[in-house]
């Protein structure tokens, strides 16, 4: 066997390899996740069920079942009004205790965005053009749609007119979690005609999983997302209009 031979067979048992890893990390850690998810429950209430319950009434596994209870049980409480008005009350009391204040206020925004769809947590996609040099080109950025008219954040009663024309534009960086808030006029934004879940993975991965794919049929004007993290629509093939 060739020495050319023996590499390409290690190539193509590399990209087996990896093709693999691709294919079994994300659903390795899903469900390990979830496993680790389901024995906390388990160990949290279980252990207080078994301490409350008679001896030899507790079944492993009792625990899980009483946390999802719970769970939907808080979900249908928080409906009551009697119940909304006692956890707004707690509410403002965490509010005046500095450090708890910072904490909470930071999960409960967790958890309002993991609540919401995709669509919701991030706003409709859109692109934010921007200048490129002196020599007329530009910059297309794919952003989320926040706030639509946008007011500066003020610690005091703002300018009706603070919002006049203008939006909040959400930019997320590639490959890290984080990104810019941009409050600007609304001629520079311009919608996007796809999904948010699809614009976030083009703009997350550096357009690496967008790669090939063409714009779809419909509303309004779109980009490609093979280069959405900095589409350049002056420049020729970087970004597609209809």
């Amino acid at each position: 066997m060739s020495k050319r031979s023996v590499m390409a067979a290690l190539t193509r048992l590399r990209n087996l390899f990896l093709q693999g890893i691709a294919l079994l990390a994300p659903l390795t850690l899903t469900i390990a996740l979830l496993v680790w998810l389901g024995h906390s429950v388990e160990a949290l209430v279980g252990g207080a069920l078994a301490g409350l319950l008679p001896q030899g009434w507790y079944v492993p596994g009792m625990g899980l079942a009483v946390g999802v209870l719970l769970t939907l049980a808080a979900g249908l409480l928080a409906n009551i009004f009697l119940v909304r008005w006692v956890l707004n009350l707690l509410e403002r009391v965490l509010d005046r205790i500095p450090l708890v204040k910072s904490l909470f206020q930071g999960l409960k925004d967790v958890a309002r965005f993991l609540e919401q769809g995709a669509d919701k947590q991030f706003g409709r996609p859109v692109t934010v053009a921007l200048p490129l040099g002196d020599g007329g080109g530009k910059i297309e950025l794919v952003g989320f749609m926040m706030q639509e008219p946008a007011a500066l954040p003020r610690a005091g009663v703002g300018d009706a007119t603070d919002a006049d024309g203008r939006v909040a534009v959400y930019l997320p960086m590639s490959y890290q979690v984080g990104g810019y808030t941009l409050y600007l006029d609304s001629a520079l934004v311009q919608s996007l005609d796809v999904r948010s879940d699809d614009a976030l993975r083009a703009v997350l991965t550096g357009g690496a999983l967008g790669r090939g794919r063409r714009p779809s049929r419909g509303r309004g004007p779109a980009v490609p997302a093979a280069d959405a993290s900095t589409a350049a629509a002056g420049h020729d093939g970087a970004a597609r209009r209809r």
